[in-house]
């Protein structure tokens, strides 16, 4: 039995790096800032903007939760906890489900610094803790100035608030990858970011988040889980760094693959309709580098609106 006990525990500590180490993931820069040829007016500046500053605010959140996912390992099971590029786990208050991230502001990982502290809290009572892979757990996690600072163009965004993810139908990695079973995560975030020149943008999600592996492929699908009469498929709102509130439509999943044999891995497709004041700005993930829709590895995502003057415009952006 000592054989197959080593198999899993190499290939699901390998599986759980891939969240964490920087050869698995896709690469941490900001989402860029293109020079559009079509336009170059303020109000292109500013959709582009609003574009990637949400790209950029939900990849890190969906680091944030994989990272918290590693580090309550060491409280839901007896394996040893796995690393986390840049961050020291402190789980000194472990008995009462607390763990704390600490991250080192000076470590560069995966192009980009990050410091301050997320602190995760699973659910105790009674000196009983509810471990992570029970159905209906929630673990809070709390940002305290969790700060990123990509290197190679100086971005910064400083995250404070909460995220609470509950467990919908139980299980972990063992049954997400020897019984097929999907991991769904309910999350409801309330967060404000700032970022380098002082602006904010507070930022709310009300989504569910599923992992599937379907013939050695790794799946992550996001959908939206709350609705109101204006907005049927809602997954994001909050206030932009001009000022301004938003509300994110996400009318169908919005996914993307972490492991794949093809290797075409965290380039997400799907749409989403983000709406501010009167105005409508529409990004299609997963298109040719045209802004067609890809049938195989997409290159970026494309994001149109109509300008002031009701003409039409689009950017097409790498992944």
């Amino acid at each position: 039995m000592k054989a197959p006990n080593l198999i899993f525990k190499a290939l699901l500590g390998a599986t759980i790096a891939c969240f964490v180490i920087a050869g698995c993931k896709k690469k941490d820069d900001p989402a860029p800032t293109p020079n559009p040829t079509n336009n170059t007016s303020t109000e292109t500046t500013q959709q582009t903007l609003r574009s990637s500053d949400h790209s950029n605010v939900d990849n890190e959140s969906n680091q944030a939760m994989d990272e918290a996912n590693t580090a309550m390992s060491e409280v839901s099971t007896t394996r040893g906890v796995q690393s986390v590029c840049g961050a020291v786990i402190d789980s000194s208050q472990k008995a009462m489900g607390i763990i704390k991230l600490n991250y080192d502001s000076t470590i560069v990982c995966s192009g980009k610094k990050r410091g301050g502290q997320i602190v995760i809290q699973l659910p105790y009572s009674s000196g009983t803790i509810t471990t992570w892979s029970t159905q209906g757990a929630v673990a809070t996690l709390t940002f305290n100035n969790y700060k990123v600072t990509y290197v190679s163009t100086g971005k910064k965004l400083t995250f404070n608030g909460t995220h609470s993810v509950k467990n919908e139908n139980g299980g972990g990695w063992v049954e997400l990858y020897f019984l097929g079973q999907p991991i769904v995560y309910k999350v409801r975030a309330n967060m404000e970011i700032t970022f380098e020149d002082g602006t904010t943008r507070s930022w709310h999600s009300a989504i569910k988040r599923t992992l599937e592996n379907v013939s050695g492929v790794l799946k992550s699908s996001v959908i939206s889980d709350t609705s109101t009469t204006d907005y049927p498929s809602l997954a994001f709102w909050g206030v932009d760094r001009y000022g301004e509130e938003f509300y994110i439509d996400m009318p169908a999943a919005f996914s993307y693959k972490i492991i794949d044999p093809a290797n075409c891995i965290f380039k997400p497709t799907g749409q989403l309709f983000f709406h501010w004041s009167t105005k409508v700005l529409h990004i299609t993930y997963g298109v040719n580098a045209d802004g067609t829709v890809a049938t195989t590895c997409p290159y970026g995502y494309k994001f149109e609106w109509t300008d002031e003057q009701g003409n039409p415009q689009n950017v097409v952006v790498a992944y």
